[in-house]
């Protein structure tokens, strides 16, 4: 069993509760320009009819995990409920796993530790049985995690911008009818 996320951004209301939540459960550092997961807003349409798009993001614990391929000392792993994480013990910061990942937020270097982090889906709260923290405190229920075989069927597996989901299979779908 794998497990993925889902988003609709028709719900989310931009209040940054799943960042706040990543942040807090996992003692990211303040004041470093580490995010685990961010909230990106983007213009999908110009003038006379402005859009704007809102998508909550972290790592998309891909099937085929690019950076893991990159890593040149296999610091990135993959458990078998597909979770990734970067073992820090292996790791030495070159930051080719932030070069070849596709997807926004990248993994990020952390310059007081010299290492690189990337969200993990809080697996040690998956292992308890929770859910990740981020999904845990969405007010608004657009960001949910759940069982990839009952997700991968929702939605849609990109959006625009989203780079084409066919070379690394990554766990999360947009839920876009209505947009």
């Amino acid at each position: 069993m794998t497990y993925g996320w889902l988003f609709d951004p028709k719900l989310c209301i931009e209040c940054r509760g799943c960042e706040a939540a990543c942040k807090q459960w996992n003692g990211v550092q303040t004041f470093i320009h580490v995010r685990w997961r961010q909230v990106y807003e983007r213009e999908t349409a110009g003038y006379p009819s402005p859009a704007m798009q809102v998508l909550s993001l972290s790592c998309n614990h891909c099937e085929k995990p690019w950076c893991a391929m990159a890593c040149p000392v296999k610091a990135i792993k993959r458990r078998p409920d597909g979770i990734t994480y970067i073992d820090h013990d292996v790791c030495v910061g070159c930051r080719f796993c932030a070069k070849f990942c596709p997807y926004p937020p990248r993994p990020q270097f952390n310059a007081v530790k010299r290492k690189m982090e990337k969200c993990h889906m809080c697996y040690e709260r998956i292992d308890q049985g929770l859910q990740p923290a981020c999904a845990s405190n969405c007010p608004t229920g657009a960001l949910k995690w759940g069982k990839w075989e009952d997700i991968s069927s929702q939605g849609e597996g990109m959006v625009e911008g989203f780079t084409d989901p066919k070379y690394t299979r990554p766990h999360i779908r947009f839920i876009t009818q209505g947009w």
